[in-house]
């Protein structure tokens, strides 16, 4: 009987996860496009035609249209096909390996966002704000409501988190006063926002931490939401920190051929080009003409070009900015510090570059280019804090003969 009730479990988290991988598929194609996830029901990108509930069984639907579409026969990615099947595998495995417990609730939501970031970040070089934004604040509430994966912090803990999350904000907030004042640049509006949400992150960790010393009652509850937000700053600020140290220290201001091989194959026409708009000058300088070009569709590129409008954009933003980590990147790894607290959020930022270290060389090795999509690797580092954080920090600590 008990053999009975755990299959019963594990296929009903699998059919669970495929339901669910069905509606990440719907994220992963409207999120990007800035389109509703709810309005209008799912269609044929095609042809338009509503898709028949018969039509849009995970997994099974698939196989059985043999991957067209019903009414015009376009067609049908794979993607919707693994997304379903993978995220599927994801929740039973995750079930196995948490058990039937609250914490899981909070497990699979961090985990089915990650899978769209990751896939997000693949095809489109970007991690969506609903996502990450998002899940930052779903990760805070649900860590306040279910404190299981935060494991029930100890006091000395959240004081050594709430240590390490004000260093590396004020670090982070020095390094970028730094940039601003070496490059002369305005304290804009957005640099004031970035102040005022550390700040208040900060506050907040330390209300949170107060609190759950005065009300023994709510103890748990509070040093989960503690450990939460303390996870969102140390999350954010590990990825931004190290951005900023490139953007300070490295400080690359000239675009060069190299920059671009592996996205356009003429690098020196697209230079030719660029100079040509005065983005560039002759020895590779950015021009003010391309500071303001404030959105990729504003930049100006010959027809031969058009197609790596996007990579191009991005390419020159990243040299102008003289850092390597993407703002998404960090919101990622926040969001995830939201869930997992500052410990784990930890883990994941030292373990993600191993996994994107091995990607990096095998493309720069096949397509001479070192640009990656960060996320999906940044997600992997999240899973393995995840399920084997506690494992790791254990060893490292035995390692340096730590109690």
């Amino acid at each position: 009987m008990l053999v009975d009730a755990e299959i019963f479990l594990r296929v009903s988290f699998f059919i669970c996860g495929a339901l669910i991988g069905s509606f990440l598929n719907v994220c992963i194609v409207r999120l990007p496009r800035s389109q509703s996830i709810v309005f209008p029901a799912s269609h044929c990108p095609k042809c338009k035609k509503p898709i028949a509930w018969f039509d849009n069984i995970p997994i099974i639907s698939y196989l059985l249209l043999r991957a067209k579409c019903r009414a015009c026969r376009t067609h049908i990615p794979f993607r919707y096909f693994f997304v379903e099947h993978f995220t599927a595998i994801i929740f039973m495995w995750t079930y196995v390996l948490l058990g039937l417990s609250w914490s899981i609730i909070p497990a699979l939501i961090l985990l089915s966002g990650l899978i769209v970031a990751s896939w997000v970040d693949i095809e489109w070089r970007i991690i969506p704000d609903e996502i990450s934004v998002g899940g930052i604040a779903v990760g805070l509430l649900v860590s306040a409501l279910i404190p299981g994966l935060h494991k029930g912090p100890a006091t000395e803990v959240l004081l050594t988190g709430s240590t390490v999350s004000l260093i590396l904000a004020g670090s982070c907030m020095g390094l970028h006063l730094i940039k601003i004042l070496r490059r002369k640049l305005p304290f804009e509006r957005e640099d004031k926002e970035i102040f005022a949400v550390g700040l208040t992150l900060l506050a907040l960790q330390w209300t949170a931490l107060v609190a759950a010393r005065m009300i023994p009652g709510l103890a748990v509850y509070l040093s989960a939401l503690a450990d939460a937000f303390q996870g969102v700053i140390v999350g954010a600020c590990s990825l931004w920190v190290t951005g900023l140290l490139g953007e300070v220290i490295i400080t690359k201001r000239i675009v060069t051929e190299f920059d671009f091989k592996g996205i356009v194959d003429d690098p020196l026409a697209l230079l030719a080009d660029l100079q040509a708009h005065s983005y560039i000058d002759a020895l590779g300088n950015l021009q003010p003409a391309f500071r303001e070009v404030k959105v990729v569709g504003n930049l100006k590129l010959g027809h031969a070009f058009e197609p790596k409008r996007k990579d191009i954009f991005e390419m020159l933003y990243a040299v102008d900015e003289g850092g390597v980590m993407g703002w998404g990147d960090v919101k990622l790894l926040a969001m995830a510090g939201a869930f997992l607290g500052w410990q784990l959020a930890c883990v994941a930022f030292f373990v993600a570059p191993f996994f994107g270290a091995v990607a990096g060389l095998v493309k720069m090795l096949r397509k001479q280019d070192t640009a990656i999509a960060y996320g999906p690797f940044l997600a992997m580092g999240i899973v393995v804090s995840l399920f084997w954080g506690d494992k790791v920090i254990r060893w490292v600590l035995q390692m340096y003969s730590i109690s």
